[in-house]
């Protein structure tokens, strides 16, 4: 905008938008202030009635990379967690690049905004710059992902061979009490250790559905 009229016509422009009720467009701030009904009409109709006016808006897209996704469920509570930051226009998460693009206005939120939704949707958000750093972020990830796998698959198999010695050929010279003891003890940390990110994304689910 370079005078009073080019505010004017972008004040027409979104309020002749269904769904506005009041538009204001300060000149000297080169900002506008909309009160619409999201029922009705969407932030990105807004854009464009400001763009079909002539004007564009302060539009701006961030990547960064996201950890501690597992599933499809779990891209889908960080995009509906970066989707509710006000000014958020557009959220995309790839779950094998382990990476979320956010188009956003810049007068209404920054990196930090994003960084608080996510880990409020129980997600970390890795702050390093540079390709090499976030493929160093993956790399430890999947080491101990892995990690945590290969520990269950032995525990999970001796947990087996002491549910079921029968079938191996054997039976184990211990009270039946002590066995279950011992597959209690065996069975914990694969559930507690190992599948814990599971139940602390289903955690935050939970409470991401509550809030909503």
């Amino acid at each position: 905008m370079s005078c009073a009229s080019c505010a004017n016509r972008v004040e027409k422009g979104l309020s002749k938008t269904a769904g506005v009720s009041e538009a204001n467009v300060n000149f000297a701030a080169e900002k506008a202030t909309v009160a619409y009904d999201p029922e009705a009409v969407s932030l990105e109709e807004l854009l464009e009635a400001v763009e079909d006016a002539g004007y564009d808006a302060d539009v701006q897209e961030t990547t960064f990379d996201v950890s501690g996704m597992s599933c499809a469920s779990c891209v889908g509570r960080v995009e509906k967690a970066l989707g509710r930051v006000p000014g958020v226009i557009d959220v995309n998460v790839n779950l094998a690049t382990e990476r979320a693009t956010v188009k956003y206005l810049a007068s209404e939120a920054e990196d930090k905004d994003f960084a608080r939704a996510i880990e409020g949707a129980g997600y970390g958000v890795a702050r390093q710059e540079g390709a090499d750093a976030a493929e160093g972020t993956h790399r430890r990830e999947y080491d101990k992902l892995r990690g945590n796998f290969l520990v269950a698959a032995v525990l999970t198999a001796l947990i087996l061979i002491g549910s079921l010695p029968h079938m191996f050929g054997f039976m184990l010279p211990v009270p039946m009490m002590w066995l279950k003891v011992g597959l209690l003890a065996l069975a914990t940390p694969v559930q507690f250790w190992a599948g814990w990110r599971f139940y602390e994304g289903a955690w935050a689910l939970s409470s991401t559905d509550k809030r909503t």
